[in-house]
């Protein structure tokens, strides 16, 4: 059964944890516990030594059965500016910045030819 009260209370959690784009160190070791704590394997790639970042990519396996089919689910750990010191505002269902951060969000770059 979905309990709605705990996932709120985690995003909000996740989302007030500082991760700009090569600082997502704090952010990581959170999901890592998360993750191991359910029972994945946990480990980290070494692409943060490549660009210059705090961590890796974070990598979680659940040893699983043949059926059902495997899941993939990927996401971003880091996010945009002005992202520090989020604040987020619960109004009913809806989860908001305070205005003065994003409480998430993906940078995109475009290639010049």
């Amino acid at each position: 059964m979905i309990q709605a009260d705990r996932l709120r209370d985690e995003l909000l959690t996740l989302v007030q944890i500082d991760s700009l784009s090569k600082h997502e160190g704090r952010i990581a070791e959170r999901l890592a516990t998360e993750l191991r704590a359910l029972g994945a394997e946990v480990e980290f790639d070494d692409a943060g030594t490549r660009v210059g970042g705090e961590v890796g990519n974070l990598i979680a396996h659940v040893a699983g059965t043949p059926r059902p089919s495997p899941l993939l689910l990927c996401a971003h750990m880091d996010t945009v500016e002005p992202g520090i010191g989020v604040k987020p505002i619960v109004e009913g269902d809806v989860i908001r910045t305070d205005g003065t951060t994003v409480l998430g969000g993906e940078t995109s770059r475009a290639s010049r030819s």
